[in-house]
This record gives structure tokens, C-alpha cells and sequence, in this order.
């Protein structure tokens, strides 16, 4: 004991500056496609435009701020466009998909939390239903099975890709995904879609506000009806009720998912991978009842919580002074939530899932008990 107590004096005092390097989060923009559809103005393949969120040791981080330069109305989180990666070695890789109208910046405060934690996350920005392209589409907000065939084509490519593909631990593959982005992840994991359910309950007095045009595209349905016939539309018709399972996904985590009710109820329960779903107690666009109730309650061993007073829209990106101002609707939380405090408690939520499927951070498990 004597000999151990000198040899750690000694490091001490050799090394009095040895510190482990902060990882902080960095971001890469790809630009991927599909070859094997078109995109919804007929002229080129689907793209999919994704952002990876990795580990580096580079500092320090900036803020991300969304919205035009000058009018940013969200400020998503702190991270470093370009870095240097961290050093190479196999990370769980998390597969995200954001909500209708959204984009992958615009869940970076949930990346942060995993990539700080040793996970590398894709997000995915859905052709025609994503903030970042220049243009909408009516069949982006309508076909949501095409966000579906997105994640595999994701997940097919970064595998494959040589400066990315040393990253990944293809063994341990999550899928996350907010609102319509967590139909998606549902659908990843062996949900299928069936408009027909979906329209009889829109039609039923228990229909909710995902039967409606959303805040994002407010004339969907007149120009849905421009194009509805249109061959693009009819061959994607005939996708709504394929599988888009992915057998590499071993975990997901759907927060206040959306159109749940277009899910048939045997594929749910047949879904075998283990499940987390995260709801506000006050989600007025999404309701629990017919949307997060439904999965915990058909997929068998499903974990379910409820943030208390957390609305729909709690779980986007924090809002500037700007956008608390111009969009009300997305920026204005029940007055007893701070949106921060939510996203600290519900990121923190989501790693213990993951780590715990996973068997990740063992280590730091440990620690904190």
C-alpha cells in the first residue's frame, strides 16, 4: 500500500495537467439519394440530404442557430460544422428522423446528449417534408411511407461509407424519431401502414388533431388534390402497405409520436425489439390516448412515460426572442414548462434506454450508482 500511495504521488506530480479531452459534437452534412425512386418533381432521384453528429475533440463549439441569417427563430444547440472526428473506433449508431416540416438540426439537442456519450446519430431530412430544401411537396406531408424507405437507404449507404462506415458498431443500431418522425421509426421496426384504418378513425368522434392540416402546410389537402393523380403518387399508393422493417435495428425510441392510428394493430404487436415512448401530458396535436398509448400498449414490453406538463411542440428546438415572437404555435409552452428542463430530462431518458439495450457506458453506469 505504502509503494502504491509513492507511485501515485509521483504521477501526480509528473503530470499535474493531465486532463481528458472535452468531447464536444461535430457536423457533417452528406448529400445521399436513392436511385430507386424519383424525386417528387419527377426530374431526379429522391434525394436525402442527412447530418451526421459525431464526437471531436475540437473546441470550442458554437452556437447553432435555425431561420434565416439575421432571423433565426430556434437556437438548436452547440456544435462544430466540419471538425476534425474524434479518434476512430466503433460507436452505437442512432438513426433519427424529425418531424413533419422539420429537419435533423432541429433535434440536435438530443444528439448532443449521445454523441457526448460516445454515439454517432445520422439525421435524416425527408424529401418534401423537411425545413432545409427550398420547397414543400403535398406528397412529402401525405405518402409517410416514403420517410420509411429513407432510413434503410440511410442506413445502407453510411454502412458502406469509407470515411464513416469505421464508426459504426453494426451490432448496436437504434432508430429514433419525433411526431411523424416517430410513424417512422415505428414503421423501421416493423410497423405497417394502412390509410384506410386511418381515415375510419379520422372519420370517428375519437379523431384527434393529426386528422387536420398541421401548422407546417396548412392547404395540404387542396394541393394534395393538384396532384393525387399524378403516376408518382399512384406507384407510391401501392408502397403504404410493404414492410420497411430493418432487421439491424435493435432499439427505438419514439418521443409524442403522430398517425399512429395508420398502424395495423397485429404489426405492432409483432414488433419484438424493445421500445421507449416518450409523451407531454399536455400534447394537444398528437394526444397519448390514440397515438403513444396505443404503441406502449400493443408492443409487448414497451416502456412509456409522461413529461408532465410538456406539450407537442416542447420537444423542438429552443426558441429565440424572434421565434417567441413570429411562430407562437411551435415556440409557446404551458407556463409551468421550461423547454430547456425538458430537454435535459428527456435526452437523459433517451441515453438510459439506449445504454441499457445496448449494454453501452457500463462504466458510467457504474459510477452514477
Amino acid at each position: 500500500m505504502k509503494n502504491l500511495k509513492v507511485t501515485l504521488c509521483l504521477l501526480i506530480a509528473l503530470f499535474p495537467c493531465l486532463t481528458i479531452a472535452a468531447v464536444n459534437v461535430g457536423i457533417a452534412k452528406l448529400d445521399l439519394n436513392d436511385g430507386q425512386r424519383m424525386a417528387w418533381d419527377g426530374k431526379h432521384q429522391r434525394p436525402i440530404t442527412v447530418h451526421v453528429f459525431y464526437p471531436t475533440h475540437v473546441t470550442p463549439p458554437t452556437p447553432i442557430k435555425l431561420g434565416l441569417p439575421g432571423e433565426e427563430l430556434f437556437a438548436a444547440g452547440n456544435a462544430i460544422w466540419h471538425a476534425t472526428p474524434a479518434e476512430e473506433k466503433k460507436l452505437p449508431l442512432i438513426l433519427m428522423s424529425h418531424g413533419t416540416g422539420g429537419s435533423a438540426l432541429q433535434m440536435l439537442w438530443l444528439a448532443e446528449k449521445l454523441v457526448k456519450n460516445g454515439y454517432l446519430v445520422v439525421g435524416i431530412n425527408h424529401h418534401g417534408n423537411t425545413a432545409i430544401e427550398p420547397k414543400t411537396y403535398a406528397e412529402g406531408f401525405v405518402l409517410w411511407w416514403e420517410r420509411s424507405r429513407d432510413v434503410a437507404v440511410v442506413l445502407e449507404q453510411i454502412s458502406n461509407d469509407k470515411k464513416w462506415s469505421p464508426y459504426i458498431d453494426p451490432t448496436n443500431i437504434g432508430v429514433l424519431g419525433f411526431s411523424l418522425g416517430g410513424y417512422t421509426a415505428i414503421t423501421a421496426i416493423g410497423g405497417i401502414t394502412d390509410k384506410a384504418r386511418f381515415a375510419k378513425f379520422c372519420n370517428s368522434d375519437k379523431r384527434d388533431f393529426t386528422c387536420d392540416s398541421q401548422v407546417e402546410f396548412p392547404n395540404i389537402e387542396e394541393e394534395f388534390n393538384k396532384v393525387k393523380d399524378s403516376e408518382i403518387v399512384k406507384a407510391s399508393l401501392k408502397r403504404q402497405h410493404d414492410s420497411y422493417k430493418i432487421d439491424q435495428i435493435k432499439a427505438a425510441v419514439v418521443l409524442s409520436p403522430a398517425v399512429v392510428q395508420s398502424i395495423t394493430d397485429d404489426s405492432l404487436k409483432g414488433i419484438t425489439i424493445p421500445v421507449s415512448v416518450i409523451v407531454g401530458t399536455q400534447d394537444t396535436v398528437a394526444l397519448a390516448t390514440s397515438n403513444a398509448k396505443r404503441v406502449a400498449s400493443l408492443v409487448s414490453g414497451a416502456e412509456y412515460a409522461e413529461i408532465e406538463g410538456a406539450g407537442h411542440y416542447t420537444f423542438l428546438a429552443e426558441c429565440t426572442d424572434l421565434g417567441k415572437a413570429y411562430v407562437k404555435t411551435l415556440c409557446t409552452d404551458p407556463p409551468t414548462v421550461d423547454r430547456a428542463q425538458v430537454h435535459d430530462r428527456v435526452s437523459g431518458q433517451v441515453l438510459s434506454f439506449f445504454n441499457r439495450t445496448f449494454s453501452y457506458n457500463k462504466a458510467l453506469h457504474q459510477t452514477s450508482r
